[in-house]
């Protein structure tokens, strides 16, 4: 009979190379191709629950440049009368539904708006390689692409038909306290922070452009009783000031007629509430004012008149029937905005400022006759433009928390950039963009508090 332990060790030693390395190579692909058939999913066959249609002004060249920009891949494309009413997209694992846009069906495109609220985020392996791809297909770029606070790496874009593309790659995963740890410790400020907004100020301040500064100023102290607290010339060669009308500030610029400034203006509607308007109007009428409409009663309680002043500014005038002679949630001055649609620049102030809708009134097909949002302190009101009532883009200075988030965002959702986020002499930082509807938004983080 053999011996046992030497039997056992004849056989470990038998044993010791297997499996051959040919083997292990062999069943090693085998198994990862079985992984990858068991994985690798056709998206194209599953329905999402909730998958973003774009309306497009020529979906065919959408398809196109989603192809060349992004990878798109086209699984379904239905044309009828020579448009497409529905085509999909499969981005990555991502399913979009395409079409062309139909406004007189109430479908209209970013073109109709002026800009879209909607952006697109896109997470890619290198956002680098994609953004560039996208900038050759006809892309526009918004922001390059750079490390975030937050852990990302992003680059945004705007397609050709009003989309915007955020290229991200997630490079640190984290949660939203160590976000706002970070946040903090690169200097930002608290969110419910309110440092940032100089004693007297209100978050937001409407800023009149005229051709002549002083003229207006003048009629304002006359015709409401305004107290000028500063007047300068600033860089571009033009007036600067400021004045206060019961518990809000008016920024005024533009020209003088001892200055060679030549810029445009920018003439801009306001609701304001007085003690008395008929004593208002009277002035009014006596500095030289163009009436638009005499004081009256209005259905919804105020005694209101209207007129323009000599930059072209409209006002509009009441006295409230209330408790108080102004309404409960506005200022003495509240900027009044006649956009082509309102709904459009209210998602735009609720996405890049927090605004929130206070009231909004509106015919059953979506005509807004009035509507009122809050930022800050501050309120903005607005109505859809018709007959007289036709848009002024209008200048605004906003205290902001962080003015490199916000300006990102306003960029993020349609803005255009007129100056980046800078330190300014006087002890704030500043960025300035122009709203998809022509406002123009001077975003101000001072860095001590002060007038400036």
């Amino acid at each position: 009979m053999p011996d046992r332990a030497w039997t056992l060790d004849a056989l470990e030693a038998a044993l010791a190379g297997l499996p051959r390395p040919e083997f292990r190579a062999r069943l090693r692909r085998d198994l990862e191709r079985r992984a990858r058939m068991t994985t690798m999913v056709d998206v194209s066959t599953i329905t999402q629950t909730a998958t973003p249609v774009l309306r497009v002004r020529d979906a065919a060249q959408a398809i196109d440049f989603y192809t060349r920009a992004f990878g798109a891949r086209e699984v379904m494309r239905f044309s009828a009368g020579g448009s497409i009413p529905h085509a999909r997209l499969v981005i990555g694992n991502a399913t979009i539904v395409l079409a062309d846009e139909g406004p007189a069906h109430g479908y209209p495109g970013p073109d109709q708006l002026g800009g879209s609220p909607v952006s697109i985020r896109l997470d890619v392996d290198d956002p680098d390689a994609v953004v560039d791809r996208a900038i050759e297909a006809g892309a526009t770029m918004v922001l390059p692409v750079t490390d975030h606070f937050y852990g990302e790496r992003t680059g945004t874009v705007l397609d050709p038909f009003g989309y915007r593309w955020s290229v991200t790659k997630v490079i640190e995963p984290m949660g939203v306290e160590e976000m706002h740890r970070r946040m903090l410790s690169a200097g930002g400020p608290p969110p419910d922070a309110r440092e940032w907004i100089p004693e007297g100020y209100r978050t937001l301040t409407p800023y009149l452009v005229v051709q002549n500064a002083p003229a207006v100023l003048d009629f304002a102290k006359v015709v409401f009783g305004a107290q000028e607290t500063m007047r300068s010339v600033g860089s571009a060669g033009g007036v600067h000031a400021e004045m206060r009308i019961g518990d809000s500030m008016v920024m005024v610029g533009g020209g003088a007629p001892e200055l060679s400034w030549r810029g445009d203006s920018m003439a801009t509607a306001l609701h304001m509430y007085v003690p008395d308007v008929d004593a208002v109007f009277a002035r009014a009428v006596g500095a030289g004012a163009t009436v638009t409409h005499e004081p009256r009663e209005m259905e919804y309680g105020d005694r209101e008149c209207g007129f323009v002043d000599p930059g072209g500014n409209t006002w509009y005038v009441a006295t409230s029937h209330g408790a108080t002679y102004v309404p409960a949630g506005l200022g003495t001055v509240t900027p009044f905005l006649h956009p082509l649609r309102a709904d459009a620049v209210i998602a735009f102030l609720t996405r890049v400022l927090g605004a929130t809708t206070v009231n909004r009134y509106a015919t059953p097909d979506g005509v807004v006759h009035h509507a009122t949002v809050r930022i800050g302190d501050s309120a903005i009101e607005m109505g859809d433009a018709h007959g007289p009532h036709q848009p002024m883009p209008t200048m605004f200075y906003v205290y902001v928390p962080d003015v490199n988030a916000v300006y990102t965002r306003a960029l993020e959702a349609g803005g255009t950039s007129l100056a980046s986020p800078a330190d300014q002499p006087y002890g704030a930082r500043v960025a300035a963009v122009t709203d998809p509807f022509g406002n123009q938004w001077y975003l101000a983080q001072p860095n001590r508090v002060d007038k400036h």
